[in-house]
């Protein structure tokens, strides 16, 4: 999707890597790996999770092409996402190339590294990130290891509906789940991504966040959609939903080619600082596509 931010060496030639009893299926993806001890499933994203250590592995598929992520991932680029580039190298994974990326990303006053292994082809890329803090670096030939030892399997059942902690219904609307990604469930209404069409997208926060004036933060970060910067906001309604306190915001944006479109966001808070969040965009028949988005907003709710 032109809109998903970011975010293999799939079927080259149609090989497809099987599993072994040492993988484990990440659910959401078509992955597995063999993480390294101490880490769980994660709950809130796929992948893998050591909450002793504050240390991660998370897996995001992209529907596009694997050089023009590479492309994108310069350290100009990397730097306006908060992070520093330190190093980056090709290097033989699975019977072909792939990137290996290390950098640095500062977070709540924390200073974490990642690592992150970059592989697909043509149609797809792979992401596969160790992300540890600064106190935990010496786990780094650890998360190495676990990174590298990712399967991708075509066949794998995603399961994004079983992966996702949340449920909306959009029975009796034009939107098609397309799939489970970072935490979030896509939808469009041609089933397609990328599309020019409306699109939605559900899903939950990864990290804590700040719970003194959540009315700014849904502002906040409407603006940090693609283009957000250009979004007026129209309406910022309180709403309650699944007994989740939160904002409902309407408003006017415009799209990378300067073409109106309607944008929909609804946050909904929890007491412990994790958020859930629906956004809806559309560029055709704004008043039936508000009406959309509103009633499947109505109709989320918690596993």
């Amino acid at each position: 999707m032109k809109k998903i931010l970011l975010i293999g060496l799939l079927l080259i030639g149609q090989v497809c890597f099987g599993q072994t009893k040492d993988l484990i299926k990440v659910p959401g993806t078509k992955c597995s790996l063999i993480p390294p001890d101490g880490f769980v499933i994660a709950s809130n994203f796929s992948g893998f999770q050591n909450n002793e250590t504050g240390t991660s592995i998370m897996i995001t598929e992209i529907p596009a092409p694997y050089q023009s992520i590479i492309d994108g991932f310069t350290a100009d680029a990397l730097k306006m996402k908060g992070m520093t580039l330190i190093k980056k190298q090709t290097i033989d994974f699975k019977n072909s190339k792939a990137t290996f990326f290390n950098v640095t990303q500062s977070a709540n006053e924390t200073n974490y590294f990642k690592q992150i292994l970059v592989f697909g082809d043509a149609q797809q890329t792979i992401l596969v990130s160790g992300i540890y803090p600064e106190v935990s670096k010496s786990i780094e030939p650890i998360i190495k290891e676990a990174l590298l030892s990712t399967v991708y399997d075509q066949s794998q059942n995603e399961s994004p509906l079983d992966a996702a902690i949340f449920t909306v219904d959009t029975s009796n609307t034009d939107f098609k789940l397309i799939k489970y990604m970072s935490g979030s469930l896509l939808y469009s209404t041609d089933g397609k991504i990328p599309t020019e069409k409306p699109i939605l997208i559900v899903g939950n926060s990864i990290g804590k966040v700040p719970t003194q004036n959540r009315k700014k933060y849904a502002e906040e970060r409407l603006k940090k959609l693609p283009n957000g910067n250009q979004s007026i906001i129209k309406q910022i309604n309180e709403i309650t939903i699944d007994n989740l306190n939160g904002y409902e915001i309407i408003a006017n944006g415009k799209t990378k080619n300067n073409i109106p479109e309607l944008i929909y966001q609804a946050m909904l808070f929890n007491d412990k600082g994790d958020y859930y969040m629906i956004v809806g965009q559309t560029k055709e028949n704004f008043e039936k596509y508000l009406e959309t988005f509103k009633k499947i907003t109505k109709t989320f709710k918690r596993k």
